[in-house]
């Protein structure tokens, strides 16, 4: 069981959220085509691509949590115990968190998000997936610099993690 469940904690944390968080940033660079370009031209971009996507469509939309102890969010009180279910990809379209949320810029001086998580629940494959997909961003922008988006992408049915099914692109 606990091999399983290992392999499971691999495939889904550890493959293919790296996965959508790269197809993410493709399909968000072609809708944007400037930042493509600007990211074929120069590979020192990428991780500020990686960033921005993190933020503007992240791999994982929402995760679960258990209150630790009685809390207050604004006016709601949560008793210890209660399940909760934190929206991710809406907190980061909060326009008092971040200017302009729904604009995908990768240039913003500061890009702030909770994809990885935070404090005891961060993500510990978070440096190489960033890695991962700073790699394949700067390779796939320099391999085609004129790609641009065929059609819309499919989408696979899931609620938590966001991941397209197809995405096609002309080369």
């Amino acid at each position: 069981e606990e091999i399983v469940a290992t392999c499971n904690l691999l495939l889904i944390a550890g493959h293919e959220t790296t996965v959508n968080l790269i197809a993410n940033a493709i399909l968000a660079m072609l809708r944007h085509p400037r930042h493509w370009s600007a990211l074929s031209e120069d590979s020192g971009r990428a991780s500020a691509i990686v960033e921005e996507t993190l933020r503007y469509d992240p791999p994982v939309q929402l995760v679960g949590r258990v209150a630790g102890e009685d809390m207050a969010i604004g006016d709601t009180v949560v008793p210890k115990g209660d399940t909760m279910m934190l929206l991710l990809a809406a907190a980061h379209r909060d326009p008092a968190v971040t200017e302009r949320p729904d604009e995908f810029d990768p240039t913003r001086s500061s890009i702030r998000h909770l994809a990885f998580g935070l404090g005891p629940h961060f993500c510990l494959g978070s440096p190489l997936a960033r890695l991962e997909a700073t790699v394949a961003l700067s390779a796939v922008t320099k391999r085609f610099p004129g790609a641009r988006l065929a059609a819309e992408p499919d989408y696979k049915p899931h609620v938590t993690l966001r991941g397209m099914a197809s995405l096609r692109v002309a080369v």
